[in-house]
């Protein structure tokens, strides 16, 4: 059979898996982002209610900050690697020894290692969204039963983390609301009441955002599975298939 660069198959594997690690890392980011915001207006943007109560989290934003770094990480390697995949072309390098990149077994070795970080970092994720949802804690001010203000501040906020945006807690006009408009939180008079409700979902099921970083992290876990042991094996299959150069010079298949 004709000569073939086996990078043609890698390259765009490796390309995958950069796309995949961007786009965790903007998902994670922009969790931590939005919850410090959330935070922020709570603490300094409530006129209205200060102290009144606190975000409780769960700690999800250390699992956030894990796979941010995570993706970082496989962000700047497969860059890297995508630099010496496309070297292979220099000489018809991948035509002769099979492998797809150059510093083939480092990159196999990294691949490896980003595969089995991912599988931690996703698993963390995926188990904290499943367990735990965001809830809240008495502020210096609180106060109870709750007021048609206090209970339309609670749904914003609650709004704010499901939709991973916020804007601003100023509730002027609220004690106009009708309750209807508030919905379950029109009947919630206790911050037992509010987490009892918040805690029968998780974050998973609660903010669509974290729907998304777990399928996206379980593609990305098996996708770089993937590409390390087609990097790995292209070496020998393109020897099995006939698909190599007859080696001119020893340096094309060194590791």
């Amino acid at each position: 059979m004709a000569p073939l660069q086996p990078l043609l198959l890698e390259l765009p594997l490796l390309l995958t898996c950069w796309g995949f690690s961007a786009a965790l890392m903007g998902l994670s980011g922009s969790h931590i982002h939005q919850f410090m915001s959330i935070r922020d207006k709570i603490a300094n943007q409530s006129p209205s209610l200060p102290g009144f109560v606190e975000l409780d989290t769960a700690g999800i934003e250390r699992v956030d900050l894990a796979m941010l770094i995570v993706g970082c990480i496989s962000f700047a390697f497969i860059g890297v690697f995508l630099f010496l995949s496309c070297g292979q072309f220099k000489g018809k390098r991948g035509e002769y020894s099979g492998k797809g990149t150059g510093a083939w077994l480092f990159v196999g070795l990294v691949l490896l290692t980003l595969s089995g970080a991912w599988t931690g970092a996703v698993s963390a994720m995926t188990a904290w969204a499943v367990k735990y949802s965001y809830t809240f804690t008495r502020g210096p001010n609180y106060s109870e039963p709750f007021s048609t203000e206090q209970r339309l501040y609670l749904r914003q906020i609650d709004v704010f983390v499901r939709e991973q945006f916020s804007t601003s807690l100023n509730l002027a006009g609220a004690p106009a609301i009708d309750n209807t408009f508030l919905g379950v939180w029109g009947s919630i008079s206790t911050i037992e009441e509010a987490n009892a409700y918040l805690n029968s979902s998780n974050f998973l099921q609660l903010v669509k955002s974290y729907k998304a970083q777990v399928a996206v992290g379980w593609v990305t876990i098996g996708t770089v599975f993937f590409t390390m042991v087609v990097h790995f094996a292209l070496p020998f299959a393109w020897q099995r298939f006939g698909l190599t150069r007859q080696p001119k010079k020893n340096s094309y298949n060194e590791v």
